[in-house]
Order: structure tokens, then sequence, then C-alpha cells
């Protein structure tokens, strides 16, 4: 099973562009045998989804420094874990997540996209320099999980 998972909270603004990126992708043609999943604000849940996987996209919000909107690929590599757990198993972040899916199997190809957010604050719609990614962000997705 190939997947594309959307990342974020919805109620916090840019913070949930890649829910927002699963409801823009549900309006257009997908690649047959994907599935879209709105992975919210998920922790754990993601593990199974993810461990059950041949191939998964994950898009989230992610501040790294550059202007809003920007468009970055990762691969689970680029996230390091020095120990296990860092966190609280209440608070498990997606580095954690590769960590937990390595030391109990394999992990399935992964591609990571983040979007620079503008605004993480009260709002369910996206700030326009945010917004204005996603046909571009969309575009990248589905052709990335089509070369997979």
């Amino acid at each position: 099973m190939k997947r594309i998972i959307g990342c974020g909270n919805l109620l916090m603004q840019d913070e949930g562009i890649g829910v927002h990126l699963i409801e823009y992708l549900k309006a257009m043609q997908i690649p047959p045998g994907v599935e879209l999943v709105d992975g919210g604000c998920s922790g754990f849940d993601l593990l199974g989804l993810i461990q059950e996987s041949r191939e998964v996209v994950i898009v989230d919000a992610v501040k790294a420094g550059g202007s809003p909107g920007d468009i970055y690929k990762f691969s689970p590599d680029d996230y390091q874990t020095d120990t296990f757990p860092k966190t609280s198993l209440h608070d498990v972040s997606l580095k954690d997540i590769f960590e937990i899916v390595k030391r109990t199997g394999s992990l399935p190809r992964i591609t990571i996209f983040g979007v620079e957010p503008k605004t993480i604050d009260w709002g369910m719609e996206l700030t326009p320099d945010v917004g204005k990614a996603l046909p571009r962000l969309a575009a990248l997705v589905i052709k990335e999980i089509q070369n997979a």
C-alpha cells in the first residue's frame, strides 16, 4: 500500500498544512493504489500506518528558517535520535516513530515534505503565503508517490 499522510493541527492555521493538503488532493485524480490519510496530530497512531505501507509520503509544517510557503524534502535519515525515547510516550514525534519502526522491523520507503509556516495561531485557514504553496506541494507529493 502507498500512503500520503498529512499531519498537523487544523485549528492552528499553517500548522494544519498536511491536513489541508489531504483535502486538496481529494479533489484531484490521484494515482490508483494510493490512500490519502488525515494524520492530524497523531503520534502512535501513525506507527501502524507506516509499518503497513510499502511507500509513504508525509506532509507537515516544518520551521526551518525559510520564507513562509517554502517546501523542504527530507528522508527518515534526516531525523536522528541520540537516545530513545527523548520525550514521554505521550509526546511522540516523527523521529520517535521512525526509531520505533526501525527497532521493530524495517522502514518502508518514506519521504517527508515540510512546509515553512507563517503563522501558528488559532484559526482554520492557511495564511495566503502558505495557501499559495498548496498546488506546488500537491504536484511534488503526487510526483514522489508515482515514482516510488
